[in-house]
């Protein structure tokens, strides 16, 4: 599970040393998975990692995740 590509792009999308733009790229990149791993990396960013992340990624996320929640049911 750490060698996968949602969990790179995970990463990519919490590194503060990135850029705000590669950062929000990676969250595009995540959501363009549609895995089920996918869906529980935005859960983390968006839900349990809600007070470490900038508001810009909160939204971003926010909107790609309740995207795929509805894609899902």
């Amino acid at each position: 599970m750490d060698n996968s590509i949602e969990y790179h792009l995970y990463r990519e999308a919490l590194d503060n040393e990135r850029s705000a733009w590669g950062r929000r790229t990676a969250i595009k990149r995540l959501c363009d998975c549609r895995t089920e791993e996918s869906l529980y990396y935005l859960n983390e960013i968006v839900v349990d990692r809600y007070c470490l992340v900038p508001d810009w990624l909160k939204r971003i996320a926010r909107e790609y995740y309740v995207s795929l929640c509805l894609e899902f049911l």
